[in-house]
C-alpha cells in the first residue's frame, strides 16, 4: 500500500512518466484513486465547514452533506462517461478504467492543498486572502494539468487531437446531463400520474 500511495505522489510531479507506467506497467490502482476521489469529497466538506468565517460568509449556513457527495460524483461519472464514449469513436486507446484512475489521481492536489489552506484560514488575516486564493487556484489548474496529461497519455493523443477531445467531451457532458434531467422529470411525472390513477381508484372503491 505504501508504494501505491507513493506513485500517486509520483504522478503529481512526473505525469506524463506516472501515466505512461500507470496504464503500460499496470503500476496504478483502482482502489486508490477512487479513495482519493472520496478523499475530495471529505476535502470539500472539510474546507466549508473548517475555513474561517473572514474567508467563507456560508460557514454557519445550513450545510447539504448529500449534494456536496453527488456534486462531485454526478461530475465525475459524466466526464469518465462521456471521454469513453467520445475517445472510443476518435481512437482512444484507454479503457474506460484507464480514464477512472487518470481522473482519481489527477484530483490528488484537491486533496493535499484546501485541508491545509482551510486550517491556516482561522490563523490569516484579512490582508492574506489573495495567498489562500492562490493556493487554491494552484490545486485546481495542478489538477486539469494533471487531467490533461493523463487523458493525453493514456489515450496517445497529440496536444491538437487533445484539445479537440476536451471540446467534444464538455458538450457531450452537457448533452449527458440534460438527457438525465429529462428522463428523471419525465419519470416524476409518470409516477405522479400512475399515483394518481392509484388515488381515483382507491376513492371510487
Amino acid at each position: 500500500m505504501k508504494q501505491k500511495i507513493k506513485f500517486a505522489f509520483h504522478i503529481l510531479f512526473h505525469p506524463f512518466d506516472g501515466f505512461w507506467d500507470m496504464k503500460h506497467e499496470r503500476k496504478g490502482d483502482l482502489y486508490v484513486s477512487l479513495g482519493i476521489m472520496l478523499m475530495v469529497i471529505v476535502s470539500n466538506i472539510f474546507s466549508r465547514q473548517a475555513t474561517a468565517f473572514l474567508f467563507n460568509p456560508q460557514k454557519y449556513a445550513n450545510l447539504d452533506v448529500v449534494f456536496e457527495i453527488n456534486k462531485v460524483l454526478i461530475l465525475f461519472l459524466l466526464f469518465c462517461v462521456s471521454n469513453w464514449s467520445i475517445t472510443t469513436l476518435m481512437g482512444g486507446e484507454g479503457t474506460f478504467k484507464d480514464i477512472v484512475m487518470t481522473t482519481g489521481y489527477a484530483c490528488l492536489p484537491l486533496v493535499i492543498i484546501p485541508i491545509p489552506v482551510a486550517i491556516i484560514s482561522n490563523l490569516s488575516s484579512y490582508y492574506e486572502q489573495v495567498y489562500l486564493t492562490t493556493a487554491n487556484s494552484v490545486a485546481t489548474l495542478w489538477f486539469f494539468a494533471l487531467l490533461f496529461a493523463g487523458i493525453m497519455t493514456i489515450h496517445n493523443y497529440s496536444i491538437g487531437k487533445m484539445l479537440g477531445t476536451i471540446v467534444i467531451t464538455l458538450v457531450a457532458m452537457a448533452a449527458l446531463l440534460f438527457i438525465c434531467l429529462l428522463f428523471f422529470n419525465l419519470f416524476s411525472q409518470l409516477i405522479g400520474f400512475v399515483y394518481s390513477i392509484y388515488k381515483e381508484i382507491a376513492l371510487r372503491t
